[in-house]
């Protein structure tokens, strides 16, 4: 119960760990444009558009900033708590910006604005960026706080703000003992001096400790607290949205609290920065209530639709318009988990597919443009290395071509400009063996980065492989399970084409290594107990990686529903693993086992588990044709086209 409770309601911390704000402008689109553009120092245009706009206590910050008159810590502080929020902003440009143009303070006393602005940056970094990062820019806020008397009131607020950084960070480790004994004392800090913001800051923290212990009820208790301290402001605290989300989680958990749950999710709709997570809430909640009572049908009127699957598709919609990846993952993810309490199998399956999706693009994005990155750099040192050497070309051309004509009509001097010549050609050769020294050092160090590439995606793969190896650990699911050693293996054979990628220095991998390789891998994983008598044929094949990943995960998919389905602890069990070029220049790869074959019903082409889909799709990449026979056992005959060939085609 403990377990559970805490994996359900930790996510309100991990998702809404930073401060919000509230807006203050009724024209949101032309402002950030402003804030954008005094991040990027375009300060011209950022005045065009605020002078455009009706004077408001914040445009008149925004102004004094982008003039540079004298704009106060506060100014920038407005500027840094509101366009911080943005979730689609890169929150690097503003924490550059923070940096080279928000200076320490040299006052004798203690400037809580900017003790404020360097608290949201670290809490801003440790939600997009690193925590190694945040962690810096909170080291030189302590830094700062330290050389003031620790007896003075302002004094006292900056060290709580300093320390909600090593608060958070003892969650994240889940050090109860530690984060939850600073936790108090500095809400006891605090309530002596009177302070309502920070003791509702406090509480929010303590919070997570209190749900780490399955403290239910206290952690509900401790954010009806937190709310009924913001009455008290004239304006909300930073932490009033993210109280607002922990108790609405807590509450959909508990159940049986349908009328406060209305009223926090109301809130939360009407406030336009968090409209957006309003939605993934109102899908979690209906997933915990009956569709046919009032409740139901109050918020199926409040989105003006009909039923649960419209529900469904429209909020899709709007947050598919304005939320980034990670966000819209979770609003797919969580109308998936609804349908599917409510029976609705086939639609829960559409959106769990959707969310899949989303994940493997944001992970497929990343890695795609490391290697692009990558490849654009190789690709433009390679470009300028070529022109000049063009250019040495041409020149001595024209040097050659004038030596010539000279000696065709100023006879007399044949052999001064001979000697001449002489000189100038060995200066030249120098030259040119100078650029074929520099040509040869540009080639080492192109080899060098390229191995540096494969090494480090290899290492990101392992990284990825041990992540789902140590989160494998805690699945007591066996299908879940499953997926993940599935999961493992096609990181692993990707992994693993790199590593040869790495090690190789012609950029080719070695199929006949490879396979075998991964026949080890895949019969530690799957057949331990099992006599399995592996022939690999592979005539000293080599493929580039654009071949060679799409082939590696066909063969590790295939071979791991042999491993799975085809063979028996019982019997002497046979693989055939063979890779041969054809007389038309394609390529034919052959897997055969001895089992039992698969079931004639099963159709490639209609398949839709995960493994088969993946294997159609990648023989789609690779131009080729799959072809699955019954000969004494399952036998599959694929032939493809190298990326030679894929490219003439193209």
């Amino acid at each position: 119960m403990v377990k559970k409770t805490c994996l359900l309601l930790l996510f309100s911390f991990f998702y809404l760990n930073v401060p919000a704000q509230k807006k203050e402008n009724k024209q949101p689109s032309k402002i950030k444009i402003a804030e954008d553009f005094i991040f990027k120092q375009q300060l011209d245009s950022a005045l065009v558009i605020l002078n455009s706009l009706p004077t408001t206590t914040r445009i008149s910050s925004l102004k004094r900033i982008a003039l540079k008159v004298n704009p106060s810590y506060k100014d920038y502080y407005r500027l840094i708590s509101i366009a911080g929020n943005n979730l689609n902003r890169d929150y690097s440009s503003i924490s550059n910006y923070i940096n080279n143009n928000i200076p320490t303070p040299k006052a004798k006393e203690i400037n809580l604005d900017y003790v404020k602005i360097k608290w949201i940056q670290a809490a801003k970094l440790r939600d997009y960026k690193t925590v190694a990062e945040a962690s810096v820019e909170n080291e030189k806020l302590v830094k700062y706080i330290a050389q003031f008397n620790a007896s003075d009131k302002e004094v006292k607020k900056a060290k709580i703000y300093a320390n909600i950084h090593d608060i958070v960070i003892y969650t994240i480790q889940r050090d109860l003992k530690k984060g939850k004994n600073l936790c108090l004392e500095n809400l006891q800090t605090a309530k002596e001096i009177k302070d309502t913001r920070l003791i509702i800051a406090m509480l929010y923290h303590l919070c997570d400790f209190v749900i780490l212990e399955g403290k239910l009820q206290e952690y509900i208790d401790l954010c009806e607290e937190g709310l009924a301290l913001e009455k008290e402001l004239e304006n909300k605290s930073e932490y009033y949205i993210a109280t607002i989300s922990h108790a609405v989680d807590a509450y959909i958990y508990r159940g049986k609290s349908d009328k406060r749950v209305a009223e926090l999710l109301k809130i939360l709709y009407e406030d336009e920065d968090v409209r957006e997570v309003s939605y993934i809430y109102y899908s979690k909640y209906l997933g915990t209530i009956k569709l046919d009572s009032k409740t139901a049908k109050d918020i199926f009127e409040q989105f003006n639709v009909s039923n649960i699957l419209q529900f469904c598709s429209k909020i899709r919609a709007l947050g598919k318009k304005v939320l980034n990846s990670n966000d819209y993952y979770q609003l797919v993810r969580e109308n998936s988990a609804t349908l599917e309490k409510h029976n609705y199998l086939r639609e829960a399956i559409v959106y769990k597919d959707e969310a899949i999706g989303v994940i493997r693009k944001i992970y497929s994005n990343d890695l795609a443009n490391s290697l692009a990155n990558a490849k654009t750099k190789i690709a433009v040192k390679e470009k300028e290395i070529q022109i000049k050497h063009e250019k040495e070309r041409a020149r001595l051309s024209i040097i050659i071509s004038s030596l010539v004509g000279l000696l065709l009509l100023i006879s007399v001097i044949v052999t001064i400009r001979v000697v001449k010549q002489r000189k100038t050609l060995a200066i030249k050769n120098k030259e040119i063996a100078e650029q074929r020294d520099a040509l040869d050092k540009a080639l080492k160090e192109k080899e060098l980065l390229v191995k540096e590439v494969h090494h480090r995606v290899k290492n990101n793969f392992q990284i990825v492989s041990s992540l789902l190896e140590l989160q494998s650990k805690d699945i007591e699911d066996e299908k879940a399970l499953e997926l993940a050693n599935e999961g493992k293996a096609r990181v692993k054979s990707m992994a693993l084409i790199h590593q040869k990628l790495y090690q190789n220095e012609s950029g080719l991998v070695d199929f006949d290594e490879y396979i075998k390789l991964l026949v080890n891998e895949l019969t530690a994983l799957y057949a331990s107990d099992k006599e399995v008598n592996t022939q690999v044929k592979t005539e000293n094949i080599k493929f580039d990686v654009d071949t060679a990943i799409p082939l590696g995960l066909i063969i590790n998919e295939l071979i791991t529903n042999t491993y799975k389905y085809a063979f028996d602890a019982n019997k002497k069990n046979e693989l055939l693993i063979q890779i041969h070029k054809k007389a038309t220049q394609e390529y034919e790869l052959v897997i055969k086992d001895n089992g039992p074959g698969l079931d004639s019903s099963i159709d490639f082409v209609k398949a839709k588990s995960l493994g088969l889909r993946l294997v159609k799709r990648l023989v789609k990449q690779l131009q080729g044709t799959l072809k699955q026979t019954n000969d004494d056992g399952a036998k599959y005959v694929i032939v493809f086209k190298d990326v030679y060939l894929r490219k003439q085609i193209e």
